[in-house]
């Protein structure tokens, strides 16, 4: 990890942030109104995830306002749990507040959050009261929350995003985490240390469209299976030996049918259903389960050649502080290449 040592500050805020140009202004101005009323100091770290809008010209104006403010502007996007990180091994604060930077996680709640989080909580998540997401991928987001609850060890809250408040040793234990992809809120139910979730409204985008498709909330949720289970691999073990048991107990039946034939004997008051449609059927559905676990199997492998390269998460490309901010630490002024 190549975060400061020392603690600076007393929260950071990590933002991840993709093309949202008309987003982060209004943001950094809602989140100094409510932590410049809390008597602490903070930094408000955004991470620049590759945007190829007007995202990078407005961050640039907003560090000559705001020297809480810290900019790291990564060389592309390299996902949104890859932005995150990216901030999670830059910061300086004793408590770190993870939010999106589309204005959906409302920084009016902080004080609530920083608050539970005073009552000796190392984390404190945020569990959404609604989703606003459509229906199809609000059904997936159920779907998935569903299976992980009963492939995995560990509770992973229902309705709970990244957005909440951690301490510095939690943030620690996830960048100490060799894994590459790395599945903040997985990480964070995963390391047994204390948390309680808040309920509150997440509202929808003032601004901007969802960077968040079907096939991406998808991706999220694989990533998130594979890093914490084997259960799915296990099944096609299972149905291996389940498989074979049905083989030899069909090859048992069709000799002691033939031995009943051979005696003049019907051992079946009913004939098995035959015929192309049944074949066509039972070889379809072979065909599938084949697909299915060669599918299984290869997310697996995916992943393990994605590990095994030991490329970096990501690369930064700058990292930029406030007119006053880069005054306190000189340490994260280099371009850096963080290998994880």
């Amino acid at each position: 990890m190549n975060s400061v040592e020392k603690c600076f500050v007393d929260y950071s805020l990590v933002i991840p942030a993709f093309n949202e140009e008309k987003n982060v202004g209004p943001l950094v101005e809602r989140i100094e109104k409510v932590m410049s009323g809390l008597s602490c100091t903070y930094e408000i770290i955004i991470v620049d995830n590759g945007s190829h809008d007007s995202t990078p010209l407005e961050l640039k104006n907003l560090l000559k306002i705001c020297p809480e403010l810290v900019v790291i502007t990564l060389t592309r996007n390299f996902g949104y749990d890859g932005a995150i990180v990216a901030g999670l091994e830059n910061i300086r604060g004793e408590k770190i507040i993870i939010m999106d930077g589309d204005q959906q996680d409302p920084p009016e709640v902080l004080p609530e959050f920083i608050s539970k989080s005073k009552e000796g909580f190392d984390i404190v998540y945020g569990i959404r009261l609604k989703r606003t997401e459509g229906w199809l991928i609000s059904i997936q987001i159920k779907i998935f929350y569903r299976l992980i609850k009963k492939l995995v060890d560990f509770d992973l809250p229902k309705g709970a995003g990244n957005f909440g408040i951690m301490n510095r040793e939690v943030v620690d234990m996830i960048c100490r985490m060799p894994e590459r992809n790395k599945f903040i809120r997985g990480l964070r139910a995963w390391s047994g240390f204390s948390s309680v979730g808040l309920v509150y409204e997440r509202k929808e985008r003032p601004q901007g469209d969802s960077k968040f498709s079907f096939f991406a909330y998808l991706n999220h949720a694989l990533n998130g299976i594979t890093s914490f289970s084997t259960v799915p691999l296990r099944l096609f073990t299972y149905m291996g030996i389940v498989g074979i048991g049905i083989s030899l107990l069909a090859t048992f039946l069709f000799f002691v049918t033939k031995a009943f034939e051979l005696a003049g004997l019907s051992l079946l008051s009913y004939k098995i259903a035959s015929g192309t449609t049944t074949l066509t059927i039972m070889v379809l559905t072979g065909i599938s389960l084949n697909f299915l676990g060669f599918g299984i199997i290869g997310e697996y492998l995916g992943r393990v050649f994605e590990e095994v390269k030991n490329r970096p998460s990501y690369i930064v490309k700058n990292i930029a502080y406030g007119k006053e901010n880069d005054k306190v630490s000189t340490n994260n002024l280099t371009v850096k290449e963080m290998a994880r």
